[in-house]
């Protein structure tokens, strides 16, 4: 089974499953196979869930949950959220505001 971070929700890839394309958002995505679970985070991307139960997951960038700096993140989130404050821009404000998401959902995916 895999767990995507759909923007619609969290959605769970199971043989079988009804052909779907999903776009995805910032979050864990999980792979469990049998007692194994790898998580990774993905900061976008689209699943393509294929009528012969395969899955195609394309992402900008996966990193296995285990390998991110708490404290890194916490920074980022600071820096983020400070030049979304300070920004002038319609463009100054979308980077930033892209930032506080990724983020946010980093944060979140590291305290649960």
């Amino acid at each position: 089974m895999v767990i995507i971070p759909a923007t619609t929700g969290q959605m769970g890839v199971l043989l079988g499953h009804v052909a779907t394309i999903a776009e995805l958002k910032p979050g864990v995505l999980s792979i469990h196979d049998g007692n194994d679970v790898s998580k990774y985070f993905v900061s976008s991307g689209f699943a393509f869930i294929h009528a012969n139960s395969f899955a195609d997951i394309v992402v900008v960038e996966a990193v296995p949950l285990d390998q991110i700096d708490a404290s890194q993140v916490q920074k980022g989130l600071a820096e983020f959220n400070q030049m979304l404050s300070s920004a002038s821009t319609d463009l100054e404000k979308a980077e930033a505001q892209i930032g506080v998401d990724v983020h946010s959902a980093l944060n979140f995916a590291l305290s649960g």
